[in-house]
């Protein structure tokens, strides 16, 4: 009895841009027909590049464009991609199974050789020579190579199908984690917000505390000059004021929750963005130097690195 493919959902080309992917997934397929067993599996990690790899038969090495070719088509750009097609033919007969003589001696000569020069005695089982690379042949029939990539191809795309549908449930599941921490941000950014004012002031508060304190230890009973004061603590207000990050968090906010809705190759920009999320956020603990928002900023960046985590995952 033939074993036929169960295939999983195909997504249109469209759907597949519009979906968030993880770089992490794997697919695996096989069917069985009059000629024989195939198995194609596919796997891949996080990387910030694309790199493939591929485990063929021999006589099928030709196929790696053709391989690639499909990935494109499926839009994989990042992550390190290994491709194993597994090819087991009906029938070959015990003819097609045979003993490479030259191989075996030259690995027992090696063999010896060493023993000899380590100094140990014993003798090589046939078993162990046996079981070295190339010494048991198998011969590759010779198969039409379009016949082939026709028997081949719609297990690979299979397997493609399962590959594709895993990463991008994974993507989806990121994203929802992103999406959920952002959230979490968005309610730190407003409330910054509300403290900003109160901070200010009491910025404000602690400069005049300390010109008062500088003047009364110069010995300087006069008050220093009222429009002098002011200058300055408006020069203090702006290096205090936190308003423009604010508003530039809030741009990122959205830049990023446009970079997960539009999908595809997402990670990158995201992964952009949480630079910027933490730039923005330093400034804000630098400059507004209250206790009130410092607390806050920790927590921020807290939630920051946990989204870098997860969109470094991203394709």
């Amino acid at each position: 009895m033939f074993r036929t493919l169960k295939p999983a959902p195909v997504r249109t080309a469209a759907a597949r841009q519009s979906a968030v992917r993880s770089m992490t997934g794997f697919g695996r397929a096989e069917t069985s027909d009059a000629k024989g067993r195939i198995c194609a599996e596919i796997r891949a990690v996080n990387g910030r590049f694309l790199k493939l790899g591929f485990k063929l038969p021999p006589r099928y090495g030709a196929f790696e464009d053709r391989i690639k070719t499909l990935l494109a088509e499926r839009g994989v750009k990042r992550g390190s991609v290994d491709v194993s097609l597994y090819v087991e033919s009906v029938g070959a007969g015990e003819n097609s199974f045979g003993i490479d003589a030259k191989a075996a001696k030259a690995y027992a000569k090696q063999a010896k050789a060493l023993a000899k020069s380590l100094g140990l005695k014993g003798e090589i089982p046939l078993q162990a020579l046996l079981a070295l690379p190339g010494v048991v042949t198998r011969a590759e029939s010779e198969d039409d190579a379009d016949e082939a990539w026709s028997r081949c191809e719609p297990v690979l795309n299979e397997a493609l199908n399962r590959f594709d549908a895993m990463r991008i449930k994974e993507g989806a599941a990121m994203a929802a984690d992103v999406r959920g921490r952002m959230a979490e941000l968005s309610a730190h950014r407003e409330a910054l917000r509300q403290d900003a004012p109160a901070a200010l002031q009491r910025s404000v508060e602690k400069f005049k505390e300390r010109i008062q304190k500088l003047l009364q230890k110069s010995g300087i009973d006069q008050p220093l000059d009222k429009d002098i004061l002011e200058r300055e603590v408006v020069l203090a207000s702006d290096r205090t004021d936190i308003s423009e990050e604010l508003a530039r968090l809030e741009s990122h906010f959205a830049q990023m929750e446009a970079a997960l809705a539009d999908g595809g190759e997402a990670g990158k920009k995201l992964d952009f963005l949480t630079q910027e999320l933490f730039r923005e956020t330093n400034t804000i603990g630098s400059k507004a130097n209250d206790q009130t928002i410092t607390h806050r900023v920790v927590d921020i960046k807290n939630l920051i690195e946990k989204i870098r985590e997860q969109v470094q995952n991203l394709e």
